[in-house]
């Protein structure tokens, strides 16, 4: 297995975010159940949205180029997926999503390029709907030749309000070595990308 000289492999970075709690729905105490001594209760499940889109494409650009020492880099990402698949026959087939801006990350060096791929997204789906998502837990893997890039979040607002959003993009880490060494540092990534919403 090839080493890195800025050590990337096996690095996890986690959010302060927990997991996502379903809230009641506005039902209130005793929701779907029977009255009296004895009765019994009957709790209907909550709706379920599953989508997931597993053909994408994705790309990252960096400001000032990133290196092993820690710099500050302008730092947005844009992907497209497609051929999405849903669990509740929704018309959602396809989606564009990214930065609204570039973000300033603080600090940025090679060795937790995850971090990079947090803060505010957009994502415009087929339909003409918009959801905007708040990546903030991320989580970063080498296997020899790739770098996996997970980034998990919320939806704030728009379709699908409140469900979790996971983006996974995967990068040549042959392509972030040779970025990482170069005089100006690593500038640009592209890679295959998917896509899921699921709630609660």
């Amino acid at each position: 297995m090839r080493a890195t000289s800025w050590s990337v492999r096996g690095l996890v970075l986690v959010g302060l975010c927990g997991p996502l709690a379903c809230g009641d729905g506005g039902g209130g105490p005793g929701r779907g159940a029977q009255e009296g001594p004895g009765a019994m209760t009957i709790e209907r499940p909550p709706e379920k949205v599953l989508i997931t889109c597993p053909l994408g494409h994705g790309e990252a650009r960096y400001g000032t180029g990133v290196k092993a020492a820690p710099r500050d880099s302008a730092v947005s990402f844009q992907a497209t997926v497609s051929n999405c698949v849903t669990v509740l026959g929704s018309a959602v087939t396809s989606a564009t999503l990214g930065t609204e801006a570039p973000n300033l990350m603080r600090g940025l060096s090679c060795a937790d390029l995850a971090r990079a791929g947090a803060g505010r997204q957009v994502v415009t789906w087929n339909t003409a709907e918009t959801s905007t998502v708040l990546m903030s837990q991320s989580h970063l893997s080498v296997q020899d030749a790739t770098t996996l890039v997970t980034q998990t979040g919320k939806v704030l607002s728009g379709k699908f309000q409140g469900a979790t959003a996971v983006r996974t993009t995967t990068f040549l880490s042959t392509d972030i070595d040779s970025g990482c060494r170069s005089e100006e540092g690593l500038t640009y990534l592209k890679g295959p990308a998917t896509f899921s919403v699921t709630y609660p």
